[in-house]
């Protein structure tokens, strides 16, 4: 749910302004289903729907959703001084449209949602080992963005500690399978998802304790604007914590298996895979630290074979001869950051 604490610590997609309010039309406002969040600064507004609130604009932004809404509350909106949208000049990328689309059929289709993907023994056994690390990284009191969140698949590794959460993904149907998730489990974290655009997030500066970045990188248009917005929403002492596709000699054998059987299925964009080199470059300038080290190095089609517990003790037991043998030491097929 969208909070006063939640919107406390974050800014205006249109023109980065911190003076953002709201009008609640249904629901308490400390719990509410629908409203609408605007900018004093610009004017610009964006609808809560479901208790998801929506910072697209432009080429992403959900014309119909947002045209329904804005007759739904025409008497409102008009007491506001919030306009009816006008025609937009359309400056985003086809790749960001691609990706909203990808992972807005990701989110639910018969081929192979989102939740079955991540729910892959290989997957499962992946991400114990990521946070089981991370987790102790984590203070309770922290505030967590969550980038790229999708249906809450790394948010809810962190959701049973005693955090405010909040995490935007650029597809609205997966950030409402995000947003039911978390309402559904009765976690102890205070969370807010919402719809947004991770080339310049909608958050203020130096807000965070922690941002997570969990796969994400290698989808966007520029990853080294990415790390200047990571390294923009982090307090002194905050932490970036992420996962990505690595630059490694097995790729080629990956990608082969992938063609003969597929196991999911990827949209990358431009730098569809980040190294170590890429981070330190993406974070060059900014005094973010970077810390890196690699994981997978056995199939994903061999670990999906074997029950969970298995599959996550050969996954562990073979990350840690990878790592101690000097010329594989950075060659799993995934780079985990701190």
């Amino acid at each position: 749910m969208l909070s006063d604490r939640a919107l406390a610590v974050l800014a205006c997609p249109a023109c980065a302004g911190e003076r953002l309010s709201r009008e609640v039309f249904d629901g308490r406002p400390e719990a509410l289903r629908e409203a609408v969040v605007f900018c004093l600064d610009c004017r610009a507004w964006f609808p809560v729907e479901d208790g998801v609130l929506d910072f697209l604009q432009g080429a992403l932004a959900y014309r119909e959703d947002r045209r329904r809404f804005r007759e739904r509350h025409a008497a409102a909106m008009d007491a506001l001084q919030l306009a009816p949208d006008a025609p937009v000049a359309d400056g985003q990328s086809d790749l960001q449209a691609k990706q909203q689309q990808h992972f807005d059929w990701y989110a639910d289709n018969e081929k192979q949602s989102y939740l079955e993907y991540e729910r892959m023994p290989f997957w499962v056994a992946a991400d114990e080992i990521a946070f089981a690390r991370w987790r102790e990284r984590i203070r309770p009191g922290t505030w967590l963005l969550d980038v790229g969140c999708g249906p809450g698949r790394a948010t809810a590794r962190v959701l049973d500690l005693d955090i405010d959460v909040i995490a935007f993904d650029v597809s609205k149907a997966a950030v409402r399978q995000a947003e039911e998730r978390h309402r559904r489990g009765g976690y102890p974290a205070r969370a807010t998802f919402f719809a947004a655009d991770a080339t310049r997030f909608p958050v203020r500066e130096a807000a965070l304790d922690c941002v997570l970045v969990y796969g994400v990188l290698h989808h966007v248009p520029d990853p080294r604007a990415a790390c200047l917005e990571i390294a923009r929403v982090l307090r002194p002492g905050g932490k970036y914590l992420g996962s990505e596709n690595n630059e490694t000699v097995f790729r080629r054998a990956f990608e082969w298996l992938q063609r003969l059987r597929p196991l999911w299925y990827e949209e990358a964009g431009p730098e569809a895979l980040i190294s170590d080199r890429t981070l330190r470059e993406g974070f060059r300038g900014t005094g973010v630290e970077v810390e890196t080290r690699s994981s997978v190095y056995l199939p994903p089609h061999l670990l999906n074979l074997l029950p969970p517990g298995l599959g996550r003790f050969l996954l562990g037991a073979t990350d840690a001869v990878g790592n101690a043998i000097p010329g594989l030491r950075h060659n799993g097929g995934l780079v985990l950051v701190e």
